[in-house]
């Protein structure tokens, strides 16, 4: 959880200028990084017991940023 708080902080503060004006590609990374996130998620225990922490800690960095790029240009898109 901590990880994903830290990484939807970063990934707001760095990204949010350019919402605006790259709606269609943050939308496009929002459902690639999903994907990325989902998969990282379902190969995790096979990473073995060192790095099942790491793996889930950057899952859920990815699934925070696709929350943060979705919602951000969802309301450009339906204006």
């Amino acid at each position: 959880d901590g990880a994903g708080m830290i990484g939807g902080l970063a990934f707001s503060y760095v990204a949010s200028p350019h919402f605006d004006g790259r709606v269609k590609e943050f939308r496009l990374f929002a459902d690639v990084i999903n994907d990325v996130g989902m998969t990282l998620d379902m190969l995790a225990p096979h990473f073995g017991r060192e790095w099942v922490l790491t793996v889930t800690a950057l899952a859920t960095v990815c699934k925070v940023s696709c929350g943060i790029a979705a919602g951000a240009t969802k309301g450009s898109i339906t204006k």
